[in-house]
């Protein structure tokens, strides 16, 4: 307490806790509890979002209690987390909560006090009159509070009064991370509860023909060996058999004593390489669905273009924590525990499913031991309902290692033809980009769907202003399922955008960064389509980030011997936000290369936790440059070869390069920051190397011969 103040008990009321929105309650004891509506998934969202709303309520943030907030106490669609949108979409909404209870909080005290309320003021967790310097705990008056109506309107802080926002902030469980403390889906138990694994078709949409379980039956723990059906869109359970036993050991060893004839249907000899040709054929076909026009980008003749291609394979999300989820039926009930990223939409489809009324569903949300766009999808959800109701106890299905690598939502498979037009001025007057991809939509709509997801972000998020564009999309589909992946279509665009702006900039004998901030500089923000809430791109912000990040790495320096340095930006347009990377390697050798710099700019408009944003922009990095040095998932007869963490290699630590991370300050409101710090990670080091001389126009890089220390 401040000396010289005073601090008021009040009579005990017959009350435990006030709660004046879903967000946020605090009990006769001065214990503040902010519940996390987002669901974490190591992106930080229980720490970012319960500072949002400490910052109103004017508490000290360790004195804060955070929780997953339950199910069904939002309204729908408020529980959904993905596309970086937690902050972004949640920043008004927290505030209102922080500064309604706040509010209610001065009333109450201001009526014991018999004063004006506006002579109370609130400070780290107290109601202090200003007359009389007295105080009284917020803990002391939520019965009082709990008794006042909920006011419409409040007035938020200005934010040059922030004392919290803004301020690098440890995890809120950070001393649970560091220590084991923290329980994932995968740590849950419950009482009664059985263990499952499942053997899956080995091909999409195959069925189960027989299974001879004699063997699996014999080892010890086994309880029962039961099958289920596979289903279509929207999230294409394959045809499993599910051994459930005491322990998960047991039911491990019994799963590969499984004798089991499939029927794999008519496309099981699909493989990539066949995919890829495919792509190169149809892309000399003019493209199935125009996403975006502006003037005539085919009025220049062939001496006057240029053109390349570039190619992305299937990625899987391998996240640490392995699938997982438990299921409980009783009678026309059920109950469920783990981690959903769209736990609305999985509510929704498991009760098509499997034969619930949604009001009978019960959901208990965990957290996620990693997601990246994986808890999406959800189909392991339908898999331990349909395994638990065949027995009458609650079943913890666990997906392995290869299953989790083999059978997965994969971000699609994709191939880019750009081609440049160039006018007597030497300018870039025009721009074609024809996408061909393994559409997501195909997997969760069916394949009549005329979703181009994918061209999102050579469409929305192509902020250069060239006077005549033109972008299309061809779908392809193939047999395996997929799904969306960490920063999804702008990641898939980035790489062939911004290596191809490079590879014009090159050959038209210009700076790379100076063609760039050409066609970006001095232009005027615009609106990305005519629907109502398209979304603004600002070339001034995309130009912002773009030049800190060549400021920062010395880009007009003179630079050592075999040392090179490449470059790129990108919006995020759908976060509201924008990042560039500026990457230094040595070139020790034909094709083999050193990363001895890596700068990376960010534009968030307002940070509400700077350690969360460096810890989201360095982690993006290293998943991002796992992609472009390695990642990559392969098919063959229409089963996928990887199958962990050895086929699919993710970075070391020794292959992590040092990091600078840098922030454009600016008073725009909040937008996201998981996703943004991938995107131009492929492509800044793709354009070092063709500063080297090499030009990598397919990802991973080392499937063309390129090799790093």
């Amino acid at each position: 307490m401040v000396p010289g103040l005073q601090s008021l008990a009040l009579p005990a009321i017959d009350c435990e806790f006030f709660q004046p929105s879903a967000y946020l309650k605090i009990d006769k004891k001065g214990k503040v509890t902010i519940y996390v509506g987002k669901q974490e998934s190591g992106q930080g969202v229980d720490t970012a979002l319960p500072m949002i709303v400490a910052e109103e309520l004017e508490i000290d943030f360790k004195d804060v209690h955070t929780e997953i907030a339950p199910y069904g106490t939002l309204k729908e669609g408020e529980h959904d987390t993905g596309g970086s949108q937690s902050v972004m979409t949640m920043y008004t909404q927290l505030r209102n909560a922080g500064a309604i209870a706040k509010s209610m909080l001065i009333t109450a005290a201001a009526n014991v006090w018999k004063i004006n309320a506006s002579s109370c003021a609130a400070d780290n967790g107290e109601v202090v009159n200003t007359n009389s310097n007295k105080r009284i705990k917020y803990g002391a008056l939520v019965c009082q509070a709990a008794l006042l109506p909920i006011p419409k309107e409040v007035t938020l802080k200005n934010p040059k009064d922030f004392k919290l926002i803004g301020k690098s902030t440890s995890r809120s469980n950070l001393n649970e991370l560091l220590t084991g403390k923290t329980k994932y889906g995968i740590d849950i138990k419950v009482e009664g509860m059985v263990y499952a694994v499942a053997e899956r078709c080995p091909v999409l949409d195959g069925v189960l023909v027989s299974v001879d379980d004699t063997a699996a039956k014999k080892v010890p723990g086994v309880i029962k060996v039961v099958s289920y059906k596979g289903t279509g869109a929207p999230m294409h359970v394959r045809a499993g058999v599910a051994v459930i036993a005491t322990n998960i050991w047991s039911a491990m060893k019994a799963k590969k004593m499984l004798n089991i004839t499939w029927d794999e249907g008519k496309k099981n000899k699909e493989t990539t390489e066949s995919l890829f040709k495919t792509f190169e054929e149809r892309s000399r076909l003019k493209p199935q669905l125009e996403v975006f026009k502006k003037g005539d980008a085919t009025k220049f003749s062939a001496k006057n273009e240029i053109s390349a291609s570039y190619s992305e394979p299937f990625l899987a999300h391998a996240t640490m924590e392995p699938v997982n989820f438990i299921a409980s039926v009783k009678g026309d009930s059920c109950e469920l525990w783990g981690g959903l990223q769209l736990p609305d939409w999985a509510v929704n489809t498991v009760s098509k499913e499997c034969g619930f009324k949604k009001e009978n569903i019960k959901v208990n949300l965990a957290l996620m031991g990693g997601a990246f766009g994986r808890r999406l999808h959800f189909e392991f959800a339908i898999e331990a309902v349909r395994i638990a109701q065949q027995t009458d106890k609650p079943v913890k299905l666990i997906w392995e290692r290869t299953d989790d690598i083999r059978f997965q939502p994969y971000r699609p498979a994709t191939y880019h033809v750009l081609k440049a037009g160039i006018d007597d001025n030497n300018n870039l007057a025009a721009w074609q980009h024809h996408v061909l991809g393994t559409p997501v939509a195909y997997m969760t709509d069916g394949p009549g769907a005329k979703d181009a997801a994918e061209m999102d972000g050579a469409d929305a998020g192509f902020c250069y202003d060239v006077p005549n564009i033109n972008t299309g999309y061809t779908g392809v589909d193939f047999n395996i399922n997929r799904g969306w992946l960490r920063s999804v279509d702008i990641c898939v665009n980035s790489f062939p955008v911004e290596s191809f702006i490079d590879e014009v900039a090159l050959k038209l004998k210009k700076d790379p960064l100076q063609f760039r901030l050409s066609m970006l500089e001095n232009k005027p923000d615009f609106k990305t389509g005519d629907a109502p809430g398209a979304a603004i791109q600002s070339p001034a912000r995309v130009a912002g980030v773009l030049k800190l990040a060549a400021e920062k790495i010395g880009w007009t320096e003179k630079r050592k011997p075999n040392h090179f340095i490449g470059l790129a930006t990108h919006s995020f347009i759908f976060a509201k936000s924008y990042a560039a990377h500026a990457i230094e390697i040595e070139l020790l050798g034909p094709k083999k290369f050193r990363i001895t710099r890596v700068v990376a700019a960010i534009d968030c408009g307002l940070v509400i936790n700077p350690d969360g944003m460096l810890n989201q922009m360095e982690g993006g990095f290293a998943f991002a440059l796992t992609q472009t040095l390695k990642g990559e998932i392969t098919v063959s007869d229409s089963r996928v070869v990887e199958d962990g963490f050895f086929s699919y290699e993710l970075l070391r630590y020794d292959e992590m390069p040092p990091i600078e991370i840098y922030m454009v300050e600016n008073k725009e409101e909040p937008g996201g920051v998981g996703e943004v710090g991938l995107p131009t990670v492929a492509p800044a080091l793709c354009n070092a190397l063709a500063a080297a001389g090499y030009r990598p126009r397919s990802l991973p890089i080392r499937k063309e011969g390129f090799t790093w220390v």
